[in-house]
């Protein structure tokens, strides 16, 4: 799913995806295989990489930091729209 939808069927439901945190364009493979690699990294120190995201500006976890990615929505109620390019 991730990398022909750039979601997973929870985030498709949402309206979410998943997003080059520079371009907002769709990530990379490698930015894919990074991401989930991290996934990994964020769960086996008590899922804190997880948590973060609850604390991050940009809502991002661990795998996210990692990969260069964010997971916009099409409505963000409450939150920091993402912008990108600086």
């Amino acid at each position: 799913f991730w990398t022909t939808k750039n979601a997973t069927p929870g985030k498709m439901v949402i309206g979410a995806t998943i997003v080059d945190a520079e371009t907002g364009e769709p990530p990379s493979l490698k930015q894919h295989v990074i991401r989930y690699i991290g996934y990994y990294l964020s769960a086996i120190i008590f899922c804190l990489g997880f948590i973060w995201v609850g604390f991050d500006r940009k809502k991002q976890g661990w795998h996210d930091k990692l990969a260069g990615t964010v997971v916009v929505r099409k409505k963000n109620k409450g939150t920091e729209p993402v912008k990108f390019g600086i």
